[in-house]
């Protein structure tokens, strides 16, 4: 029986976990790649709710990874916002699982190991960028959901995949370099990346002008990761070439986790 404390860190091993045996049972029978997502997905689902239930009876949930206390370690928060987002996150990964299915058999029939490892990545970012208490680690796991979206769509057997995928790496990195500029000037001025830290240290660096300029520098990131108009121009092309079940992920999620971030840091860390 695994410990409620533990339900953090396994809704997002879990479906690790399975990225890994993804490429193994693809060597093995290419039937055994579905069942292995769906439970993935179940598993991470139900860790999701678990922690929901325990942030509903007992206020947030904060797990350390590693058990290095932050400000120096990792350290994952869940309060009632998020918690809901990360069941909504898995619920609609799991569904959108369900069904694509046939659309995946029929548009990727050769590739169904690599793009169902892509997919259950896409939602181990997407989770931990909601998850995370650290401003550099939302980073890193950013980039990975924005790889991982690169790759998803790129695999389309439509003509312009590959353009709509071409630009939506341009804009995006694009994005994700302000971001980690904005996280550069915050760490210089304040010597931490934990956002609980953050919002205890900032008050007092209100008047510099490097902290204001890291408020909309990250904004600036985080609205081209959302496609805020107009900075909107990867998304059009993105959601119209891009795999049924690849829009069926992307189009529910990643812009709206990032409307999260965004009210995550204006609230929780300026």
């Amino acid at each position: 029986m695994i410990a409620p404390e533990q339900y953090p860190i396994l809704m997002m091993a879990v479906p690790l976990l399975a990225a890994f045996l993804l490429n193994l049972a693809g060597l093995v029978d290419r039937r055994l790649c579905y069942p292995v997502l769906l439970v993935a997905l179940a598993v991470s689902l139900l860790a999701a709710l678990g922690v929901l239930d325990q942030v509903v009876r007992h206020g947030p949930v904060q797990y350390q990874l590693g058990g290095w206390p932050p400000p120096v370690g990792i350290e994952y928060v869940v309060d009632h916002l998020n918690g809901l987002i990360l069941v909504v996150i898995t619920a609609v990964a799991l569904l959108a699982a369900v069904a694509s299915k046939r659309s995946v058999e029929e548009e990727l029939p050769h590739k169904l190991p690599h793009y169902y490892t892509l997919f259950i990545l896409a939602v181990v970012g997407l989770l931990g960028m909601t998850i995370t208490g650290d401003a550099f680690n939302l980073y890193v796991l950013m980039e990975i959901t924005a790889l991982t979206n690169y790759a998803l769509l790129a695999v389309g057997k439509e003509e312009r995949a590959l353009p709509a995928s071409f630009t939506y790496i341009i804009i995006g990195t694009i994005g994700a370099s302000f971001y980690l500029l904005g996280v550069g000037h915050l760490y210089i001025m304040t010597g931490s990346l934990n956002m609980a830290d953050l919002k205890s240290i900032l008050p007092d660096l209100y008047q510099s002008s490097a902290v204001i300029g890291s408020f909309f520098i990250l904004l600036l990131g985080i609205w081209i990761k959302m496609a805020f108009f107009p900075l909107h121009g990867w998304l059009p092309n993105a959601y119209t070439y891009a795999p049924a079940a690849t829009a069926s992920l992307i189009a529910p999620l990643m812009t709206k986790v990032s409307v999260y971030i965004m009210i995550r840091l204006m609230f929780s860390v300026y």
